[in-house]
């Protein structure tokens, strides 16, 4: 079987070319899809730890820092002391980052809306499942 024929193929042709969207997308933010990630999981989590939000995006502590270094150094996320445990430093959203956040993932669900436009409901919720069974047999790989 030729390469572009496997599954893993046609997976990745979807994720390179989904990934260039949203990429696209979030040019006019100054953002990555990186950084949209760790906004979005820290819209939803505010005050977790660096540590937390690596393990949430799947990256390493060491790609997360640096991600967090730079949306810091735009006004976009604080790190303070966790009030409790001073070894812990809590991460959360400005309120600069909270409106840059809420108008790039308007844009986001925007292109997601676009992409499953030409699938109807009972296909969406089968890509759905059958990229979730991938993704978890990928794992006990």
């Amino acid at each position: 079987m030729h390469y572009s024929e496997r599954i893993l193929g046609y997976v990745k042709r979807a994720e390179q070319a989904t990934q260039s969207a949203k990429e696209r997308a979030l040019r006019e933010f100054g953002l990555t899809p990186a950084q949209q990630t760790a906004m979005a999981i820290l819209s939803d989590h505010e005050g977790i730890t660096g540590a937390q939000l690596a393990r949430e995006c799947d990256v390493t502590p060491q790609t997360m820092n640096s991600t967090l270094v730079r949306l810091e150094r735009r006004g976009i996320v604080e790190r303070t002391p966790h009030p409790m445990h001073g070894t812990l430093v809590e991460i959360r959203l400005t309120r600069a980052g909270r409106n840059l956040f809420a108008a790039a993932d308007a844009r986001v669900a925007e292109l997601d809306a676009a992409l499953s436009k030409s699938l109807d409901d009972v296909e969406l919720g089968t890509l759905k499942e059958l990229l979730t069974r991938i993704g978890a047999t990928a794992k006990d790989q």
